[in-house]
C-alpha cells in the first residue's frame, strides 16, 4: 500500500494539533497548582500600591478574594496573570 506525501503531511498535521491541545491542557493544570496566597496588606506591599487600591480592585471585580478561616486571601499569581498580564 503506497502512501502519498500529502497523506503523511495531513497525518502529521493532525498529530501536531492533538499534541498542542494536550500540552495546553497540561499547562492549565500546572498553572492551577501554583498559587501564592496573601492577605490584602501583603498584596498591596507586593504590588507597591495602597491597601485602598487593593480594596478598590476587589470592589470593581478586578481581583477575587477567598475566605480562609475568617481571613480574606488573594492569589498573587492570578492577580499577576489577570490584572497585569504577567506570564512566567
Amino acid at each position: 500500500m503506497a502512501v502519498t506525501n500529502d497523506e503523511i503531511r495531513e497525518e502529521f498535521s493532525e498529530l501536531g494539533l492533538q499534541i498542542l491541545d494536550e500540552v495546553g491542557d497540561l499547562k492549565d493544570k500546572l498553572d492551577q497548582k501554583h498559587h501564592v496566597w496573601k492577605r490584602a496588606e501583603k498584596v498591596a506591599e507586593h504590588f507597591d500600591v495602597s491597601l485602598g487600591t487593593v480594596k478598590s480592585w476587589k470592589r470593581q471585580g478586578l481581583i477575587t478574594g477567598y475566605k480562609h478561616d475568617k481571613v480574606v486571601i488573594y492569589d498573587i499569581k492570578a492577580i499577576e496573570r489577570e490584572l497585569f498580564q504577567v506570564t512566567k
